[in-house]
């Protein structure tokens, strides 16, 4: 009799067992687990011009989030783009390997200007090659440490940003435009483990890391100090962070780096500290070809007469770099602690990708930067991939571009979400160029003009598809 009731007991235990399984199926609400992990692709001292020097090391930092029936990888890279070639490769070999699918991987880039030793084109060290290979060890890392977790979203607003199409003394250029648009909004998703410390935190904000751009320095720039910052609190986290609707968006605190790039490039002026002397952005938008001329400078090393300004320039722009990668950081644990609304260890998972299309142009006279409309002909389309990613309520709009501020605020607008955060070079590179706004389509900027965006269509186009793959989202049972 006690050998029955013993096997009558051990079946009503697993009827409940499967029935609470098939409960949970039904509604969506799968146990969550995250795991994260990062990987270092600093170049070695060796592959570096002579003179030139690694402030801080650059890395590959990967979240994997399952729910048992469904997946998500988010992967940062501190690199200028998430380059198309990269992202194939390690998001095919990731896939493969821990089984989730390469649809649901968003790979984006810091976007920071000194990530490598070719400077933003992305040939030198690291290599492509180096690179995937640390996005799928990061990810099977990663996929390895899961365990139970919670997510939540939250944001804030951070006061570092500002607009960088200046109309000024006649002519436009690269500036600080105070009334311009800028989106203040720091965006925070959450991995909380069951001890309430992070397992990975997911953080987006729209600027233009390039405090360290045209300065002989490797460096990860704010996005690193700001990942950095948060992995020093919580010692076994790993930080992503993204870019958000940056094309248009740079630090307002820039003198430091004016002068170090200055320094660095030999322009007019750059020693002079004197509270009156001419903005370095404005020496440089009248001069001919000065972006190509600071370019050839920089492959003059640093003479010994130029080298205790140039190392002091460092150092005051470094202090730069850490104040605003710890502002970003501890408002982000901000966000963490005391606004974000809620958590929840059940979400449902889904992801869909579109491919749109633009006229194109190609420029005919590429001897202006700004400040001039360059004649064009008609060009190949420009194919821009985007991508949004849903985990419970949480919706990730992902971009292969530099969208503008305007475009971004727009799609928060129009959105049913209010949960919605916008990833930027992300998944790709886009043969675009900067991916300008309709109202700034008539605007003389080096980023309107070097585009090869005919105006009218990616604003209009990029809103559009993102708000139907919103609905997409909100259909009904999610695989």
């Amino acid at each position: 009799m006690s050998m029955m009731k013993h096997l009558g007991m051990a079946s009503l235990i697993a009827w409940v067992a499967v029935n609470a399984a098939n409960a949970q199926a039904a509604d969506g609400s799968v146990a969550l687990r995250a795991g994260a992990a990062k990987v270092d692709i600093t170049p070695p001292e060796s592959a570096l011009a002579p003179g030139d020097s690694i402030r801080d090391h650059l890395y590959v930092r990967a979240i994997v989030i399952s729910n048992g029936a469904s997946c998500a990888v988010l992967v940062g890279l501190d690199q200028s783009n998430a380059e198309q070639e990269v992202v194939d490769d390690a998001s095919q070999r990731a896939s493969k390997s821990i089984g989730c699918p390469a649809g649901n991987f968003i790979i984006s880039a810091t976007h920071s200007h000194s990530t490598n030793t070719a400077g933003l084109a992305a040939t030198g060290a690291p290599t492509r090659k180096q690179v995937a290979d640390a996005v799928v060890s990061a990810v099977e890392q990663a996929h390895a440490k899961l365990r139970p977790a919670r997510i939540g979203y939250g944001t804030t607003q951070v006061y570092l940003n500002v607009n960088r199409d200046l109309f000024e003394s006649q002519m436009w250029y690269q500036g600080s435009n105070r009334e311009g648009g800028s989106d203040k909004t720091l965006a925070v998703v959450e991995l909380l483990g069951d001890d309430g410390r992070p397992i990975g935190v997911y953080m987006n904000y729209a600027m233009h890391p390039i405090n360290f751009y045209l300065s002989g320095l490797i460096s990860a720039d704010f996005p690193g100090e700001a990942s950095r910052y948060l992995e020093r609190r919580f010692p076994n986290a790993v930080a992503v962070f993204t870019q958000g609707a940056s094309g248009n968006q740079n630090p307002l605190l820039i003198r430091p780096m004016l002068k170090l790039s200055g320094l660095r490039t030999r322009m007019p002026g750059a020693a002079d500290d004197a509270i009156p002397a001419p903005d370095q952005w404005k020496v440089s938008a009248q001069q001919v070809n000065a972006n190509t001329v600071q370019t050839e400078e920089m492959k003059k090393p640093i003479t010994p007469a130029e080298a205790a300004a140039y190392k002091a320039a460092i150092a005051e722009t470094g202090e730069a770099v850490t104040m605003m990668g710890a502002l970003i950081g501890e408002s982000a644990i901000d966000v963490m602690k005391y606004l974000t609304p809620q958590t929840t260890s059940s979400a449902r998972i889904w992801s869909e990708q579109q491919t749109i299309s633009c006229p194109g142009r190609d420029r005919l006279d590429t001897s202006a930067r700004q400040n001039a409309l360059p004649p064009y002909k008609d060009g190949n389309p420009v194919n821009i991939k985007l991508g949004l990613m849903r985990i419970g309520d949480i919706d990730f709009a992902s971009v292969n571009g530099e969208i503008y501020s305007d475009i971004g605020v727009r799609l928060k607008q129009e959105a049913p979400s209010n949960r919605l955060m916008i990833v930027t070079l992300a998944n790709g590179r886009a043969n675009s160029g900067y991916i300008y706004s309709n109202e700034a389509a008539s605007h003389l900027t080096f980023q309107v003009i070097g585009s090869r965006l005919k105006p009218g269509c990616a604003e209009d186009k990029i809103v559009g598809t993102e708000l139907e793959m919103l609905q997409d989202a909100s259909k009904g049972p999610i695989p």
